[in-house]
């Protein structure tokens, strides 16, 4: 029971359950030792009877009542005691030693007493006989007031329970939602915010609350707002930062074409390592700039694409940087066609990218699985290289802006970090999810899974 609402909700529904049955207890407890509550003692027939018996014995003398009493089974005797007016038991048999009291207490004045005899509610009757003979009895209950007590909690207390139960429990319930419905959504706030949607707030869920549940969930609003503000202006200074370097970019460049067009003998190996230190400087600022400065800035998707068709063009355009390091690609689908809503040229951008680090991380004559499936009104595709992988505990590091693994940190090797953080960003707006898995005996699996277009024929 780890759900902190089960155990607001069985904590006091079992409080509220107990201060029931405790309430009921010491209400009915005074009426069980009580003897006068004749409707409480076990057996209300014998009491009568014992009654009619000592009326009888008010004609017919004494004889009358211990014959009857010799009749009655052992349970009944050990009930019913009489003495006559020498004091001796009508059976011969020794008196309880807390029942002597009682027969003192009955006289021609005091007819009728009440007492608790061992621990059992009893009555005791004086009945004057003709002439000078005189009878005592004294009915014990068969039952103690603690066992009468359990019968009675046995035979109607249950229906007590049964409605405290419910009562209480619906009470509880109401109780334990209200307090922990606000955690719930601050944890649902904690998740999506994790996940990236820094514009997610709590406190508009719970309009009507002004407790400390509703300030700390201010206070998280007022900290994802901070948050998601200083995100935008970290990617915003990116951006006004690369928007600047490409004006000197430009005028590096330009002077290096006209550096390339003079006589420059024993200089062209330089110029090179300029050219592409200079190329690398660009492709650094096109990925930064086309990375979005907030979760809002997206458009919608205006346009479709089949899947299969972009795929072989993408593996297409990549043979012959395959080629250079004589790698194959082994496309797999299981339908002809597979449409999918996009945007321009987005979801290319990101496929090449994917394809392209295939073929950078898999071997020399290896092979890059691209597979295609349609399930469900989904396309999943899985592009396997031949590579090493990746470890388990940076699967999900890898779609972090600017983060390299260990093993692809060199610039001919690791590129900048940015490729899969613009696939991963492309991929979620256009509504589907990408994730990464190293495959045994292959490398590593990117696979990406996207809502297809469905086409109603009429």
């Amino acid at each position: 029971m780890h759900s902190l609402f089960w155990k607001m909700f069985f904590g006091a529904w079992i409080t509220a359950v107990g201060m029931v049955v405790a309430t009921v207890y010491i209400t009915h407890f005074r009426e069980f030792g009580d003897p006068r509550q004749e409707e409480r003692w076990e057996g209300p027939a014998l009491f009568h009877e014992t009654v009619r018996n000592m009326r009888m014995a008010r004609r017919h003398g004494p004889e009358s009542f211990r014959h009857w009493l010799q009749r009655q089974p052992p349970k009944v005797q050990r009930q019913v005691f009489a003495v006559d007016q020498h004091g001796r038991e009508l059976l011969g048999r020794p008196l309880p030693e807390d029942m002597a009291p009682m027969f003192e207490r009955l006289n021609f004045r005091n007819r009728e007493t009440h007492m608790l005899v061992q621990k059992k509610p009893a009555v005791g009757f004086f009945v004057a006989l003709r002439g000078p003979d005189s009878l005592r009895v004294v009915l014990i209950a068969g039952q103690s007031k603690e066992t009468l007590l359990l019968r009675f909690l046995w035979r109607n207390f249950w229906p007590i329970l049964l409605l405290s139960m419910l009562a209480s429990g619906a009470a509880c319930y109401w109780l334990a939602r209200y307090l922990s419905r606000p955690l719930d959504q601050l944890r649902t706030a904690t998740r999506r915010v994790a996940a990236g949607e820094l514009d997610y707030r709590v406190s508009p869920g719970m309009p009507s609350r002004n407790d400390e549940l509703a300030d700390l969930a201010r206070d998280f609003d007022s900290m994802t707002a901070q948050l998601q503000e200083s995100m935008a202006e970290q990617r915003r200074l990116i951006k006004d930062v690369s928007h600047e370097l490409r004006s000197p970019l430009a005028r590096l460049q330009v002077a290096l074409g006209i550096a390339r067009q003079k006589d420059t003998v024993g200089l062209d190996a330089e110029l090179d390592k300029i050219g592409k230190a200079a190329d690398y400087l660009e492709d650094i600022i096109a990925d930064v700039l086309s990375l979005p400065v907030a979760g809002t800035d997206q458009r919608p998707l205006d346009d479709v694409v089949e899947i299969n068709s972009l795929v072989g063009a993408l593996t297409e355009d990549l043979k012959a940087e395959a080629d250079e390091k004589q790698l194959q690609f082994n496309l797999e689908s299981d339908r002809e066609e597979a449409l999918v809503a996009t945007r321009g040229s987005s979801l290319t951008a990101a496929l090449e990218n994917i394809l392209h680090n295939a073929i950078n991380y898999s071997p020399s004559g290896c092979t890059v699985t691209v597979g295609i499936v349609s399930r469900d009104e989904r396309c999943h595709i899985r592009v396997i290289d031949s590579g090493n992988g990746v470890s388990e505990d940076e699967l999900k590091a890898i779609f972090r802006p600017f983060y390299r693994t260990d093993t692809a940190r060199t610039r001919e090797s690791g590129g900048f970090g940015l490729g899969l953080a613009i696939a991963q960003r492309t991929v979620l707006h256009h509504g589907g999810t990408i994730s990464a898995r190293n495959v045994p005996g292959a490398g590593l699996c990117v696979e990406i899974n996207l809502p297809l277009v469905v086409i109603n024929e009429q």
